[in-house]
């Protein structure tokens, strides 16, 4: 694997992935070896490697130059959408994060088809394509998704061409009022800067007797190191805890329909075993890749999101974080 890295992406890339994924420590190339080994301007090492000026001894003999021919726009990934292809790459297509069909069962737990289903609507706010797809099978429901993230807003109109993806701020998300049956989030809590606003606006999207479904990551009673967990993520979380969360959304005048639900030993098992199957076939994986995208910012992400989550495990397992799910219900009018 090594070997294969340092051909398509920078040392500085491969070296500290391949130290990651072997479990050793990374040692920084000395600067000779990082000014033969990489080149910060050109994403193709050989290419690189291949323009070094010949010996001075040997003067090659004059030959017509070839046309370079350009590679086409459609080819190559922007960084934002090379970005998302290294997450979905670890975790599987459509995943922002890591996801299963357990994990996914238990979110929707007691769910069933919406009546009149296809004439109604659920929210999708901070998630993924692939969480969306499963509340869209469930519930029946059309999604319309209110996103941040310019890079997923994107990624969600590829897979959802028929639907509306909405640009809005987390806490203040642009759904239409009382335009929803049910609005599910994801870490809508930890990384919103005004929890209220969003519990608020959240409220005001339901229609009368609509649901609430809040996936989200709070603090545990353990306390330790956070920082590197999250250094993957689209922004800094502000985490809350459990009964935090229970008493902004209460206060925004939702009822607490069922007890919150502690997911975080499918969070933990979603991930080791996408980690599992990248290890299995890391190559097939990367060479399907590759040709696409652009390789420094797709091995650079693949990295942050691999490390982070290596010690979001340890968060989860050391009981320093959980991810919960609640299910609040808007009141009937």
């Amino acid at each position: 694997m090594v070997a294969a890295l340092k051909k398509i992406v920078p040392e500085d890339f491969s070296g500290r992935f391949s130290a990651w994924w072997e479990g050793r420590e990374y040692s920084a190339p000395i600067d000779g070896e990082a000014a033969t080994n990489s080149n910060d301007n050109d994403d193709d090492v050989e290419g690189a490697e291949a323009a070094s000026p010949p010996s001075a001894q040997t003067k090659p003999a004059p030959t017509k130059a070839a046309k370079p021919q350009p590679k086409s726009p459609q080819q190559i990934l922007s960084p934002e959408a090379s970005r998302i292809a290294a997450v979905e790459t670890l975790w599987g297509e459509g995943r922002l994060s890591p996801g299963s069909s357990a994990l996914y069962s238990r979110i929707t737990e007691g769910m069933s088809a919406l009546d009149n289903g296809s004439e109604r609507l659920f929210g999708a706010l901070n998630t993924d394509p692939a969480l969306t797809q499963h509340v869209m099978g469930t519930s029946g429901a059309c999604p319309v998704v209110s996103e941040w993230r310019l890079p997923c807003i994107r990624r969600f109109e590829d897979a959802f061409p028929d639907f509306e993806v909405l640009r809005g701020d987390l806490d203040r998300p642009a759904f239409e009022p009382g335009s929803l049956a049910l609005l599910v989030s994801q870490d809508g809590y930890a990384y919103s800067d005004h929890k209220s606003g969003l519990a608020v606006r959240a409220y005001r999207s339901l229609e009368p007797g609509g649901q609430w479904i809040v996936i989200d990551t709070v603090r545990g009673a353990a306390r330790g190191r956070l920082e590197p967990a999250f250094a993957s993520s689209w922004a800094e979380p502000q985490l809350c805890d459990s009964a935090e969360i229970i008493e902004i959304s209460e206060a925004a005048g939702f009822e607490l329909s069922s007890d919150e639900d502690d997911v975080t030993g499918d969070v933990i098992q979603a991930s080791r075993s996408a980690f599992e199957r990248f290890g299995q076939d890391i190559e097939k994986r990367l060479s399907a890749s590759l040709e696409a995208v652009n390789k420094q910012v797709f091995m650079r992400e693949l990295a942050w999101e691999a490390e982070a989550w290596k010690w979001r495990q340890r968060a989860l397992a050391g009981e320093l974080i959980h991810v919960k799910v609640w299910k609040f219900r808007k009141p009937s009018a």
